[in-house]
């Protein structure tokens, strides 16, 4: 779920949209599941859960052991109405309270975006990963081919909202140890969530529209776009 979206927007916003509300709805999702393959028993978080969308989706196979993590009181709330088995727990990405190596699978979907302290949680992200443990974001990213030096990265993923652009994204994570198995992204998704939100009388998520403020300082990107990335762990002495 986009951070702009209050539970008081979702009740409306779920009628034109379905309970999955971010570009794309649950397509991504399933195509990680597939991709991913999760053996019987993983344990599965959802950082930045909503409402639950994905996780009621885990649940019903009955084969997993899900959490979920959202800052939000009010949404998590309405998560527990929801769901029957997931564990839920209030708080951030970028210093979560679980303990190194908790999890076979983490998805983190349209949320990362919104996040100022990038590398520190994709960090965290990798801290909490078991080794082997799947790593599965999809959100909104830059279309573009720039990819700046490593010190540069450094910055532009402590402290800013900067959108990052494909090969960026694949570096950082690379960097960080997983390697990638797959990567797949559909502008259209874009598009026609905008479109919904249109119809059902609300505006774009405000942080969607710096990308022109930003497009002025990085020529080399012109139009935002979705992506799915899932990537697999290799533990390593390899904090960025």
């Amino acid at each position: 779920m986009t951070a702009d979206c209050s539970l008081l927007n979702w009740y409306e916003i779920s009628k034109l949209i379905g309970p999955y509300i971010r570009p794309g709805g649950f397509s991504f999702t399933k195509k990680a599941i597939e991709v991913c393959r999760f053996p019987v028993g993983s344990r599965i978080v959802d950082i930045g859960c909503g409402v639950g969308g994905t996780l009621k989706c885990l649940e019903q196979s009955k084969i997993y052991k899900t959490v979920g993590l959202d800052y939000s009181e009010t949404l998590t709330g309405e998560a527990l109405y929801r769901l029957t088995s997931t564990c839920l727990v209030r708080g951030r990405a970028e210093s979560l309270p679980f303990k190194e190596g908790s999890f076979d699978a983490l998805f983190c979907e349209c949320v990362f975006s919104t996040l100022s302290k990038k590398l520190s949680v994709l960090n965290e992200l990798k801290r909490v990963l078991k080794d082997g443990g799947f790593l599965i974001i999809s959100d909104v990213f830059c279309q573009g081919d720039g990819i700046t030096e490593l010190p540069v990265e450094k910055s532009n993923l402590n402290g800013t909202n900067e959108y990052l652009t494909k090969n960026e994204l694949l570096s950082i994570v690379q960097n960080l140890g997983f390697s990638i198995l797959h990567w797949e992204e559909n502008r259209d998704f874009i598009g026609e969530f905008v479109a919904k939100l249109i119809l059902a009388g609300h505006k774009i998520p405000s942080s969607w529209r710096f990308i022109r403020e930003q497009q002025k300082c990085r020529k080399d990107c012109f139009q935002i776009s979705y992506f799915l990335l899932v990537g697999r762990l290799t533990k390593m002495d390899n904090n960025i």
